[in-house]
């Protein structure tokens, strides 16, 4: 006898494997939904633990950035303070230049001779004005100057004769240069009292 299988056995291979195949898809898809959830949660957890970072990096910040704005306002004031005292030291230095050009014109003027009437400071010149016995005198006092370490150079602007005191006398103007190596050597000099 001849068997026919009426049952669609192909028919029902293929839903099968189609059934596997979508069966296999849905859980692919469902397994790749899965882990990009995983990679999702992981990712948004890493990015609220580095903005939690950002906020206390962000205060540290601002905790530092008082500190900084202090150490600003302590390096300005120390920039002022040392322009204060840099201008403080020259104008002590040329004081004492001024006091060591006095005294070195002082000493070197005999009492009974000449007579000053003004001595005048310009930078690294010194101008005096004064009455002598004499143009021989006057040409001692120049040399008197000069061999002052203080004094490079004298220079007479004028010399005339006049009247004091019913006697005629010379009255004369002195430029003298100073030299400044030597007022700068005497005031490093460690030995001497300031």
């Amino acid at each position: 006898m001849i068997q026919i299988n009426l049952l669609p056995v192909r028919q029902m291979k293929k839903r099968a494997r189609s059934r596997n195949e979508i069966i296999a898809f849905i859980a692919s898809f469902c397994a790749l939904l899965a882990i990009l959830g995983i990679i999702f949660i992981g990712l948004n957890q890493k990015v609220s633990s580095l903005q939690d970072s950002i906020k206390q990096l962000q205060t540290k910040k601002a905790s530092y950035n008082r500190i900084l704005n202090e150490i600003k306002k302590l390096d300005k004031d120390k920039a002022i303070l040392d322009a204060k005292i840099e201008v403080i030291k020259k104008l002590k230095t040329k004081s004492q230049i001024s006091v060591r050009l006095l005294d070195a014109i002082a000493s070197a003027t005999p009492q009974t001779s000449i007579w000053l009437k003004t001595v005048k400071q310009q930078g690294s010149k010194v101008s005096l004005t004064g009455i002598a016995l004499d143009n021989i005198r006057i040409a001692e006092y120049m040399n008197t100057l000069t061999a002052s370490p203080y004094f490079s150079k004298a220079t007479l602007g004028k010399s005339a004769l006049t009247k004091v005191a019913g006697r005629k006398l010379k009255s004369f103007t002195l430029t003298l240069a100073v030299d400044q190596s030597a007022v700068v050597k005497k005031e490093s000099d460690p030995g001497e009292k300031k």
